[in-house]
């Protein structure tokens, strides 16, 4: 049996820079991995079955979910005559633009691999990562990267510079269609839409100067413009974290809200003042590529 983290991930940079014939947009992206993780234990099962055990009502166990996916996938590509059995431990806020269910299918990829033998080399696993879901290569490697196309286009850039991130999920998830479909319909299917390049390149300086308040200078997320409409949560979160001297923003879709704080006591405040809200919350660090 093998044991594997599935970090978690937040979005540095978020913004879209068109829409695609097939009705998904192109977005560009700086995600960075944090110590927030699922885990993984998985074992090979001779039988040729493959299952999936959560300790979570709110995640989907079996075929349905998307580690059991990752598995299957990589079998094929592997050709064995084996299945997995896997078992996997919540602690990623579900539904939350955290990329928790990427992180578990990429763990579940990394342990597969290790099971046979490391028999596909990394470049096979990203190929495959693709195929389960846009945000699986990122969660694959980890740390600091650039993410184009739907999130499976990667580059490395300099890792995040070390700071205190609390992490924070509040009420119910959102739906990520419809959080598109609002700025599809604010931007004209973002035919004339100028995404924010200046503010990438802040971010860039900042990674690269190994500043955490030139980072922050350069984090920005489309999506605020969508989803605290529908989840006035995010405001909620943003403002306290702000009143302890964090710098706050969205991560992904929502409804999650991180910030960063170079000091370890504000953010410790800032991460019991959105629990006794009823926050999932928790003090993370950025990490590097797994």
């Amino acid at each position: 049996m093998v044991t594997e983290k599935a970090y978690a991930k937040i979005n540095l940079y978020l913004d879209i820079s068109g829409k695609r014939e097939d009705g998904y947009h192109d977005v560009v992206s700086v995600m960075q991995t944090v110590d927030w993780y699922d885990l993984i234990e998985m074992e090979i099962n001779v039988s040729g079955e493959t299952n999936v055990e959560v300790n979570s009502a709110f995640v989907p166990a079996g075929n349905d979910n998307i580690a059991y996916r990752a598995a299957k996938i990589f079998l094929e590509a592997a050709d064995a005559k084996v299945g997995f059995s896997i078992k996997l431990k919540k602690n990623i806020p579900v539904a939350a633009g955290m990329a928790g269910g990427s992180a578990d299918a990429a763990a579940v990829l990394r342990a597969a691999n290790r099971l046979l033998d490391f028999s596909l080399s990394t470049e096979h696993l990203l190929t495959l990562a693709a195929k389960v879901g846009a945000d699986v290569p990122f969660c694959l490697l980890g740390g600091t990267r650039i993410a184009r196309g739907i999130g499976e286009k990667l580059e490395e850039v300099q890792d995040c510079p070390d700071c205190f991130i609390v992490c924070a999920k509040l009420g119910d998830g959102v739906s990520t269609p419809e959080a598109y479909r609002v700025l599809d319909e604010k931007y004209n299917e973002f035919i004339t839409y100028h995404w924010h390049r200046e503010k990438l390149e802040l971010l860039l300086d900042g990674l690269t100067a190994q500043q955490v308040v030139r980072v922050c200078d350069g984090m920005y997320n489309v999506f605020e413009e969508s989803v605290p409409a529908m989840r006035p949560d995010v405001e909620r979160l943003k403002r306290i974290f702000s009143e302890h001297g964090g710098v706050a923003m969205m991560s992904g879709s929502g409804p999650s809200v991180f910030a960063v704080f170079q000091n370890s006591i504000m953010a410790e405040k800032a991460c019991t003042k959105a629990r006794l809200l009823g926050a999932e919350a928790r003090v993370c660090r950025p990490i590097t590529a797994l």
